[in-house]
Protein backbone atom coordinates (compact mmCIF):
# COMPACT_ATOMS: atom_id res chain seq x y z
CA UNK A 1 0.00 0.00 0.00
CA UNK A 2 0.72 3.49 -1.00
CA UNK A 3 1.00 6.76 0.77
CA UNK A 4 1.54 10.56 -0.09
CA UNK A 5 4.17 12.27 1.63
CA UNK A 6 5.68 15.79 1.51
CA UNK A 7 9.11 15.28 0.31
CA UNK A 8 11.47 16.21 2.37
CA UNK A 9 14.37 17.34 -0.15
CA UNK A 10 12.59 20.27 -0.95
CA UNK A 11 10.50 20.58 1.89
CA UNK A 12 7.44 19.90 0.18
CA UNK A 13 7.74 23.44 -2.21
CA UNK A 14 8.43 21.85 -5.63
CA UNK A 15 12.02 23.26 -6.25
CA UNK A 16 15.67 22.36 -5.81
CA UNK A 17 16.99 23.14 -2.24
CA UNK A 18 20.20 24.00 -3.43
CA UNK A 19 19.12 26.05 -6.94
CA UNK A 20 21.93 24.17 -8.71
CA UNK A 21 20.94 25.26 -12.04
CA UNK A 22 18.46 27.57 -10.63
CA UNK A 23 16.56 28.83 -8.00
CA UNK A 24 13.80 27.66 -10.17
CA UNK A 25 14.83 24.16 -10.51
CA UNK A 26 12.30 21.46 -9.96
CA UNK A 27 13.02 18.97 -7.25
CA UNK A 28 14.69 16.23 -8.73
CA UNK A 29 13.09 14.09 -6.39
CA UNK A 30 9.49 14.60 -6.18
CA UNK A 31 9.44 16.54 -9.80
CA UNK A 32 8.47 19.71 -8.67
CA UNK A 33 5.00 18.57 -6.78
CA UNK A 34 6.18 18.88 -3.33
CA UNK A 35 5.00 15.63 -2.71
CA UNK A 36 6.31 11.41 -2.79
CA UNK A 37 4.80 8.03 -2.53
CA UNK A 38 5.81 5.51 -0.52
CA UNK A 39 5.33 2.36 0.35
CA UNK A 40 4.13 0.85 3.94
CA UNK A 41 5.44 0.70 6.42
CA UNK A 42 7.85 3.74 6.75
CA UNK A 43 10.46 4.55 8.92
CA UNK A 44 12.04 8.05 9.22
CA UNK A 45 15.50 7.55 7.04
CA UNK A 46 17.88 6.91 9.73
CA UNK A 47 20.90 8.29 7.38
CA UNK A 48 19.91 11.24 6.52
CA UNK A 49 17.92 12.08 9.61
CA UNK A 50 14.49 12.51 7.89
CA UNK A 51 16.04 15.34 5.68
CA UNK A 52 16.61 13.86 1.96
CA UNK A 53 19.75 15.13 1.73
CA UNK A 54 23.15 13.33 1.86
CA UNK A 55 24.91 14.38 5.47
CA UNK A 56 28.10 15.60 3.89
CA UNK A 57 27.08 16.48 0.38
CA UNK A 58 24.97 18.54 -1.62
CA UNK A 59 22.80 15.42 -3.06
CA UNK A 60 19.76 13.20 -2.13
CA UNK A 61 20.55 10.72 0.64
CA UNK A 62 21.65 7.74 -0.92
CA UNK A 63 19.33 5.32 1.44
CA UNK A 64 15.94 7.41 0.61
CA UNK A 65 16.52 8.95 -2.71
CA UNK A 66 15.82 11.85 -0.75
CA UNK A 67 12.07 10.73 0.75
CA UNK A 68 12.89 11.30 3.66
CA UNK A 69 11.53 7.85 4.89
CA UNK A 70 12.02 3.78 4.06
CA UNK A 71 10.35 1.39 3.80
CA UNK A 72 11.24 -1.66 5.99
CA UNK A 73 9.46 -4.98 6.43
CA UNK A 74 8.43 -5.96 9.22
CA UNK A 75 9.52 -7.39 11.41
CA UNK A 76 12.30 -5.34 11.98
CA UNK A 77 14.36 -3.98 15.09
CA UNK A 78 16.98 -1.13 15.25
CA UNK A 79 20.16 -1.90 13.90
CA UNK A 80 22.74 -3.51 15.77
CA UNK A 81 25.37 -3.11 13.92
CA UNK A 82 25.22 1.07 13.68
CA UNK A 83 23.04 1.22 16.50
CA UNK A 84 20.08 2.39 14.51
CA UNK A 85 22.14 5.61 13.27
CA UNK A 86 22.13 4.18 9.74
CA UNK A 87 26.17 5.41 9.40
CA UNK A 88 29.23 2.97 9.02
CA UNK A 89 31.25 2.20 12.18
CA UNK A 90 33.99 4.66 12.08
CA UNK A 91 32.99 5.96 8.55
CA UNK A 92 30.02 7.82 9.37
CA UNK A 93 29.64 9.41 5.70
CA UNK A 94 29.26 5.58 4.24
CA UNK A 95 25.78 4.07 4.57
CA UNK A 96 26.14 1.25 7.38
CA UNK A 97 26.55 -1.91 5.39
CA UNK A 98 23.93 -4.48 7.56
CA UNK A 99 21.04 -2.10 7.21
CA UNK A 100 22.09 -0.02 4.37
CA UNK A 101 21.29 3.66 6.11
CA UNK A 102 17.70 2.67 7.16
CA UNK A 103 18.63 2.43 10.69
CA UNK A 104 16.40 -0.63 10.92
CA UNK A 105 17.35 -4.55 9.81
CA UNK A 106 14.58 -7.25 9.33
CA UNK A 107 14.91 -10.37 11.21
CA UNK A 108 12.96 -13.58 11.68
CA UNK A 109 10.06 -13.73 13.73
CA UNK A 110 11.52 -16.53 15.95
CA UNK A 111 14.63 -15.48 17.17
CA UNK A 112 17.00 -15.00 19.96
CA UNK A 113 20.26 -13.27 20.61
CA UNK A 114 23.32 -13.84 18.56
CA UNK A 115 25.03 -15.77 21.13
CA UNK A 116 28.94 -15.16 18.93
CA UNK A 117 28.79 -11.23 19.62
CA UNK A 118 25.93 -10.91 22.34
CA UNK A 119 23.96 -8.93 20.57
CA UNK A 120 26.15 -6.47 19.73
CA UNK A 121 25.99 -6.79 15.92
CA UNK A 122 29.67 -6.63 16.21
CA UNK A 123 32.94 -8.29 16.09
CA UNK A 124 36.53 -7.42 16.51
CA UNK A 125 38.98 -9.09 14.50
CA UNK A 126 42.52 -7.62 14.54
CA UNK A 127 41.16 -3.80 15.82
CA UNK A 128 38.76 -3.88 13.21
CA UNK A 129 35.40 -3.79 14.08
CA UNK A 130 32.98 -6.04 11.42
CA UNK A 131 29.55 -6.93 11.43
CA UNK A 132 29.17 -10.39 12.88
CA UNK A 133 29.41 -12.69 10.09
CA UNK A 134 26.67 -15.03 12.48
CA UNK A 135 24.16 -12.62 12.68
CA UNK A 136 25.15 -10.52 9.63
CA UNK A 137 25.86 -7.55 12.26
CA UNK A 138 21.63 -7.76 13.39
CA UNK A 139 22.68 -8.78 16.45
CA UNK A 140 19.96 -11.63 16.42
CA UNK A 141 19.75 -15.56 14.87
CA UNK A 142 16.10 -17.25 14.02
CA UNK A 143 15.70 -19.69 16.52
CA UNK A 144 16.55 -23.41 15.54
CA UNK A 145 14.10 -25.84 14.83
CA UNK A 146 13.81 -28.46 16.85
Amino acid sequence: MFIEKKCAYCEGEGLDPFGILSTRSKCQVCGGRGTVKVSEPVFECAFCEGTGKHPRQRTTCTTCGGKGVVAVREPSIECAYCEGTGRHYGQEWLSCSVCGGKGRATVPESRETCKACEGSGEARIDGSVLPCVTCGGKGVTRVAQK
